[in-house]
């Protein structure tokens, strides 16, 4: 049994109800949470299904995995706009699903973390949790202990400790390192550091506490989105025995992979002559998946009519394919 959960906003709410139909007509059993509008079993995420199938961005599929808690049902996120989570967009969503459906699917388990202070227990984050002031530009004193014993004190506009997932976010701006695949450790990043403390990298089993806390209304912060106040003037941060699985494919399954390989080998003599602007646009198309045009002008921060240009150039040259938005037919996607 699969369940479909959607972000509220009507690209995703569409995409939720193609993903629901292409469950029904493959007579796949499904049930549907309460803001898809499409005929079907409504239900909540209580129940212990297979699959979560989650339709939205990088924030709605943090918070599928926080509404799961403690429960580690794999995930399929399929992105309504570009996502760094998502396994899947609205272009190939339909080819994943059918592979899940004959079981050529893996899952990959990544760490999730907990602050407690007091009694209280925040929700479980898949990418990091900070320690911040609630009023702007105030200063949080604390000292850092790892494994029972002083490792500094500081004076900083926050304390951010990140997972593996959550080290290209808020703890990247901050300094921190970018983590690739799933080892077995956490990074902590001083922000804006009056004693100019360098991030740490520790194992995911270090004994993380944040004591002598002193500043305006202190607060943790879940996945830069829950808000915890607290009382209380020492919190530790601790791996969650509760993982997030998320469903990925093998490379032999990939078929989008495999082109952007092929490609990227035999258009290189034509790319060399082109404009910057155009070999540009083709790294993030390669790199990033099918976007939309707006999509593109967000992520190459290009003017509109550049992009447009540099478009126009891969097109001609057969470098790159476009096809209309399978819910907004007002717009095209674009891919290698």
């Amino acid at each position: 049994m699969y369940f479909i959960t959607s972000k509220t906003d009507k690209e995703s709410l569409g995409l939720a109800k193609l993903a629901a139909a292409y469950l029904k007509e493959n007579n796949i059993e499904h049930h549907l949470s309460k803001e898809i509008s499409a005929i079907g079993h409504k239900r909540d995420l209580t129940w212990d299904y297979e699959i979560v199938v989650a339709v939205g961005d990088n924030k709605f599929i943090l918070e599928t995995f926080r509404k799961l808690g403690k429960s580690q049902i794999p995930v399929f996120a399929i992105a309504s706009t570009q996502s760094f989570l998502a396994q899947a967009n609205s272009l190939n969503f339909r080819h994943y699903l059918n592979l899940i459906k004959k079981g050529k699917y893996e899952i990959f388990k990544r760490a999730r973390l907990v602050a407690k202070f007091d009694k209280i227990t925040t929700p479980v984050g898949l990418n990091d949790i900070g320690l911040f002031c609630s009023k702007s530009a105030s200063l949080l004193k604390y000292s850092l202990v790892l494994n029972d014993e002083m490792f500094w004190k500081d004076s900083s506009d926050g304390i951010i400790v990140s997972t593996p997932t959550g080290s290209t976010g808020y703890s990247l701006s901050a300094g921190g390192p970018i983590v690739l695949d799933e080892p077995h450790i956490f990074t902590i990043a001083s922000i804006s550091s009056l004693e100019k403390h360098s991030p740490l990298v520790v194992s995911d089993n270090t004994k993380i506490k944040i004591t002598d806390i002193e500043g305006s209304n202190p607060m943790a912060i879940v996945d830069g989105e829950v808000r915890v106040p607290m009382h209380a003037n020492e919190v530790s941060i601790e791996k969650s025995p509760y993982d997030a699985n998320f469903v990925i494919f093998s490379k032999e399954y990939s078929i989008e992979s495999k082109l952007k390989k092929r490609t990227l080998k035999t258009n290189v003599d034509k790319l060399k002559n082109m404009p910057a602007s155009a070999k540009l646009l083709y790294k993030i198309l390669v790199h990033e998946g099918n976007m939309t045009q707006k999509e593109i002008i967000n992520a190459s921060l290009l003017p509109e009519r550049t992009v447009r240009y540099a478009l126009d150039i891969l097109l001609r040259n057969a470098l790159i394919t476009s096809q209309p938005h399978f819910i907004d037919a007002r717009q095209m996607v674009y891919g290698v």
